[in-house]
């Protein structure tokens, strides 16, 4: 069985098969950049808090059939954000073990979800255009993922058009071995649409995934990027929007799951009045590592951002937050914001927090960061008690409290409801006897 660390350009032909040239050409040139890029290990700078190590190459590549063979009417999810919209979406992808196995359009007007391998045919301008245009070659699992991408779903929403409901695409593992999905999301001029990408699944598997979005000029992109992953998964993604001139990414990453997560929020500001805003929510329990890792790249003249992620941690957990905020010099008058707030729980829990500025041109408006890691209060926890109210629901009302400066920013059916059980559940299934600072501090 093909496996990640020993793939090959002749496996890599193997996938292509049906494709047309073009796709092929991409693919190959891509495993070249694959095939002359070291793996990374923990010398290099972007591996220093998660240990590549911990990713397991070794399983065997799960291989899916040529072309739509499988997509068919498989029933959606029942939980996570796509169970919590109860149906009511515009359309449906189901991706399973890197497969799309289904895709149904409700939304008409030119709407399309379908499979990468059926847009390369039915849609080539449109793929040749832009798969692979926003995370390209140019890392070692960007790389890979692009030469070897086993499937995954293309989204398409044509000029000025606005989707009523969310386009939900779900990517399942539910077998052992490694999968290599892709989602390419395209949004024509002055489009509006919300898109969620929900990953759940608890099989032993390795995911290296992309998801790429081009926001057209003038529109509005509402992405929910979020991992529910069982603990014997392990996920290294990258979620990177393109904004072209007036466009708005609204992005909102969620990380819940999994055994190993490692994604790169990203936003390229690369066309003058783009805007770009990135939302996070983690919540790390017992055995398992986070890293979100965002470059927030103001490229073009009178570009915004603004970055809020927020984690708690409980159990022998660790979360990295690592936050770069780049201003090239020819972007004037640019404004940013970024910052990362951690909450331990516990005193086996471990946070980073890593804010990162690079500032070429002094016609900046705005610029800046902030950053803390800190412990439940014990006051707090004591006056909740001390009316009546139990620790663990204190602590349940104090995690709430610290979530809602980015809960209450998500104005997206299903997102905040889903987000707020599952920390509770989290919270309930932990200790009960919370860190005291006191403690801590002796």
């Amino acid at each position: 069985m093909t496996t990640i660390k020993d793939l090959t350009e002749q496996d890599v032909l193997g996938l292509a098969e049906g494709e047309p040239d073009w796709l092929r050409d991409r693919r190959q040139e891509a495993f070249k950049a694959f095939a002359d890029m070291p793996w990374p290990d923990t010398r290099v700078e972007e591996w220093r808090y998660t240990d590549p190590g911990r990713f397991d190459l070794t399983r065997p590549l799960l291989r899916g059939p040529v072309g739509d063979a499988r997509v068919g009417d498989a029933e959606p999810r029942s939980g996570g954000i796509a169970g919590a919209l109860e149906g009511r979406w515009s359309g449906y992808g189901q991706v399973v073990d890197g497969h799309l196995t289904r895709a149904t359009v409700r939304a008409r007007r030119g709407v399309v979800l379908t499979s990468l391998a059926t847009a390369a045919h039915a849609y080539p301008e449109l793929l040749r255009s832009h798969l692979g245009s926003v995370v390209g070659a140019d890392e070692k699992y960007a790389a890979l993922n692009l030469a070897a991408f086993t499937g995954g779903a293309f989204v398409y929403v044509p000029d000025e058009v606005e989707c009523e409901h969310p386009i939900v695409v779900t990517v399942e593992a539910t077998a052992d071995g490694a999968s290599i999905p892709r989602v390419l999301v395209v949004l024509g001029r002055s489009a509006k649409a919300s898109i969620y990408v929900d990953h759940a699944g608890d099989a032993r598997q390795t995911v290296v995934e992309v998801v790429e979005v081009v926001v057209g000029e003038g529109a509005v992109a509402r992405v929910v990027t979020a991992q529910d992953w069982g603990p014997g998964v392990d996920h290294v993604a990258a979620h990177t929007g393109l904004v072209y001139r007036d466009g708005h990414y609204h992005h909102i990453e969620v990380s819940l799951g999994g055994r190993t997560v490692y994604v790169r929020p990203d936003v390229r500001l690369d066309h003058p009045g783009s805007n770009g805003e990135l939302l996070g929510v983690y919540f790390c329990d017992e055995g398992q590592q986070v890293e979100h890792r965002s470059l927030i790249h103001h490229n073009a003249s009178h570009t915004t951002s603004d970055l809020v992620y927020k984690g708690a941690l409980q159990g022998a957990s660790r979360a990295t937050f690592f936050g770069n905020i780049k201003i090239e010099p020819h972007a004037r008058g640019t404004a940013s914001d970024q910052t990362n707030r951690n909450l331990i729980l516990t005193d086996k829990a471990r946070a980073d927090s890593i804010p990162f500025l690079e500032i070429e041109n002094s016609d900046v408006v705005r610029c800046g960061h902030h950053s803390s890691v800190g412990q439940v209060d014990e006051i707090q926890m004591f006056y909740l008690e001390s009316r009546g109210i139990s620790r663990e629901e204190a602590a349940r009302l104090l995690v709430f409290g610290f979530f809602a400066e980015i809960t209450d920013r998500i104005d997206l059916p299903g997102v905040t409801e889903t987000i707020l059980a599952e920390v509770e559940r989290e919270i309930l299934s932990g200790p009960t006897a919370l860190m005291d600072q006191r403690r801590a501090s002796k």
